[in-house]
């Protein structure tokens, strides 16, 4: 099957006494041998639009091997994996970061896993209306729930999206319950006057729920400070916040949900560049999780 070689965005490279140094945002990569100027050649030429085949034929010196190499060496991807819709768009970039963990067969194959993926969106829509714009432009089915009628549109999503404009807002309840039910993945994000908070992220096995969280926080501040202020407006980390939600939910989509998310969640204060990371606890005797105990075995 033809392949649409892409370099990932940024990329750069140097040669320097027979090595090629390529750095991309995930790796940086030192290739030796020979066909290292055919090599970079190739990794300049290639724009996901072209045929592999066709790229070989302009390149002088350039063979097949050459651009499974790149493949291989998680250089470049096959852009056959971007949906029609998101690359129509321009936002390649908000998938790019989950390519580098596929094999290049794999990643041929990501479009129609996307399309029969679903998000259901409880609380507050607007802050995150950019984040479902490119989820519905790469296929993914997106609803919005209600804290009154949680069980709307999707029976089943595959990820709970919880978007918080103050805390322990009305759908809160509705997203907790609805994720003990489940097998999804709930994602928690919450726009603040100065950055935002990022999780917790639950998995289907996972041992705490919302509800231990705040249950910790009344009890002895253990799960962090709880933010009651309103954003009015749009905040000049905005587009960052867009940007860093849109990764994490294709990261749940596929299941590559990044390791600094593991039982911890993420407070980011962009005016004094300072991140936290409070740790998340199981409650005991939680309700929602008493509930919920067998999940594990309903949804292996």
């Amino acid at each position: 099957m033809e392949t649409y070689p892409a370099a990932y965005s940024p990329t750069s490279y140097g040669r320097h006494d027979g090595e090629a140094v390529i750095r991309t945002p995930h790796a940086t990569k030192t290739l030796q041998g020979g066909g290292l100027e055919a090599i970079c050649t190739l990794l300049a030429t290639m724009d996901g639009t072209t045929p592999a085949s066709d790229l070989i034929a302009q390149v002088p010196d350039s063979d097949p091997e050459q651009i499974d190499l790149l493949y291989g060496a998680d250089i470049a991807y096959d852009a056959q994996a971007i949906p029609a819709g998101l690359a129509e768009a321009g936002w390649e970039r908000y998938l790019e970061p989950v390519l580098s963990a596929m094999s290049q067969p794999t990643q041929q194959t990501l479009p129609d896993r996307l399309a029969a993926r679903s998000v259901a969106v409880f609380g507050e829509y607007d802050p995150v209306s950019g984040v479902c714009d490119r989820l519905r432009a790469a296929g993914v089915s997106v609803s919005e729930r209600s804290a009154t009628d949680p069980q709307s549109h999707l029976d089943d999503p595959d990820v709970i999206f919880l978007s918080e404009q103050i805390e322990r807002g009305d759908s809160w309840r509705a997203a907790n319950e609805a994720w003990a039910t489940s097998s999804a993945t709930l994602i928690k994000t919450r726009l603040t006057a100065t950055g935002w908070r990022l999780g917790p992220v639950l998995t289907a096995d996972a041992r705490a729920c919302l509800n231990c969280v705040y249950t910790r926080v009344d009890a002895n501040k253990a799960g962090g400070q709880l933010f009651d202020e309103t954003v009015t407006g749009t905040p000049p980390y905005m587009q960052a916040y867009t940007d860093t939600v849109t990764e994490l939910l294709f990261r749940a989509l596929v299941a590559q949900l990044p390791r600094y998310l593991d039982d911890q969640f993420v407070v980011y204060d962009h005016y004094q560049g300072r991140r936290e990371t409070p740790r998340v606890f199981a409650s005991p005797q939680c309700k929602i999780c008493d509930n919920a105990s067998s999940r594990q075995e309903r949804f292996p």
